[in-house]
């Protein structure tokens, strides 16, 4: 568009100098020439715009998706609190780098990936849980067929099933700035938060923390959930004795890099 205007005044320039051979030239002309060849000249460029939303690649080392079980019952002694973890999983994490509360996350993870009572994730993760409040007391050590015949009454039908809902998943659905604290952890946002278990979809907020520290993103969420809220009764044995409490707790920690 700027060529196309820029040869209408050149060719009418030339015109112009075709007469002024024949007649004697004004500077009115010559001024008016002057001054629309500069105006085109000087037209500005748009400048280029920078997209400040990042995609982010989650370190899976640095980081945890989990639920955490109390014990309950008469004989509550006799059992155990859980730490349930989702190491392998598939995630989509952006955030808006001028806007942090403008972040998405999306998080799929296979029942049957889920790990019971890692003893490694036990011990990494328990300061945490503790400075939440949620137990007093650290995590027991079990035998490997403790935990393989927890892990099958946790997949069970009446339970999790498994084998009819495979997946569990989780999407942020809206960020807003508020200060909470749970325990002795402050936070600064609140996460509107999907969980889908079991097949049913409940919505709940959850206390976040969200920071970008150079190309690192950093989130930590925490909340409590009841397995009533998804359908499921806690789980019982002798007759009720002992079990799981109907609340349980959500622990999210994740490092992301940039793409």
């Amino acid at each position: 568009m700027f060529k196309t205007f820029h040869c209408v005044i050149l060719c009418s320039s030339m015109f112009a100098a075709s007469l002024n051979a024949f007649a004697t030239p004004t500077k009115k002309t010559g001024k008016s020439a002057g001054k629309a060849t500069a105006s085109a000249a000087a037209s500005p460029t748009p400048a280029a715009t920078i997209n400040p939303v990042w995609d982010f690649a989650i370190k899976s080392d640095d980081s945890v998706f989990a639920i955490v079980t109390q014990k309950a019952g008469v004989a509550a002694k006799l059992a155990h609190n859980h730490f349930i973890a989702a190491r392998s999983f598939d995630a989509k994490l952006s955030a808006d780098s001028s806007n942090l509360n403008k972040g998405s996350f999306e998080f799929k993870t296979k029942v049957n990936d889920l790990e019971v009572d890692r003893a490694d994730l036990q011990k990494r993760w328990y300061p945490t849980v503790q400075a939440l409040g949620w137990l007093k007391e650290p995590f027991e050590s079990l035998k490997d067929s403790d935990r393989e015949t927890i892990r099958e009454n946790m997949l069970a039908s009446d339970q999790l099933n498994s084998e009819k809902f495979p997946d569990i998943s989780a999407k942020i659905e809206k960020i807003t700035d508020d200060t909470s604290k749970i325990g002795d952890r402050n936070y600064g946002k609140k996460a509107t938060v999907a969980i889908t278990i079991r097949g049913k979809t409940v919505t709940r907020d959850f206390a976040a923390n969200i920071n970008l520290q150079g190309q690192e993103l950093q989130v930590d969420a925490a909340g409590a959930l009841k397995f009533t809220d998804f359908g499921i009764s806690p789980y019982k044995a002798l007759l009720g004795a002992l079990g799981n409490d109907d609340r349980f707790y959500m622990l999210v920690s994740f490092r992301a890099l940039k793409k």
